[in-house]
């Protein structure tokens, strides 16, 4: 598993359908809600779509979540492009690239973290791309 933001916590992206309306943090037992990650309480946000942070950040200090559009670099620049999903047989998050789909690109092997945050930049979400969704077999549920 990813080293956690804080290993002690685990962050959802909460939506209605394509729109993001707040986040949550687990500490513990504990749930927290926020709308925007920096005010939180324990008033629940209501959704009915959970996306998992994989407890990374991008070059501009955003944390990833699974169904992300990035760009992403294998050797030097970012010049790739990728989605990050959930590998169910392995139980990891993983990179599919666009380019070549049949790429499954694990963030880690054996604890060691394959990616900086300067090797990734947010582009897009994957949950507002239908088409895209459909091409790749991936279903938002």
């Amino acid at each position: 598993m990813l080293d956690k933001l804080n290993s002690n916590e685990t962050r959802y992206r909460l939506r209605i359908g394509e729109d993001i309306v707040g986040y949550a943090r687990e500490i513990g037992r504990t749930r927290y809600y926020s709308k925007d990650q920096f005010w939180w309480n324990g008033a629940i946000i209501k959704h009915n779509q959970v996306d998992e942070c994989i407890g990374l950040k991008d070059l501009n200090n955003r944390p990833l979540f699974e169904f992300d559009i990035i760009e992403y670099a294998i050797d030097g620049g970012r010049d790739r492009m990728g989605c990050i999903l959930w590998e169910h047989k392995k139980e990891q998050f993983i990179i599919k690239d666009l380019d070549d789909i049949s790429l499954d690109i694990p963030f880690s092997v054996d604890g060691l973290v394959l990616f900086a945050s300067e090797d990734m930049k947010f582009r897009a979400h994957l949950f507002a791309q239908p088409d895209l969704m459909h091409a790749l077999g991936v279903r938002d549920n």
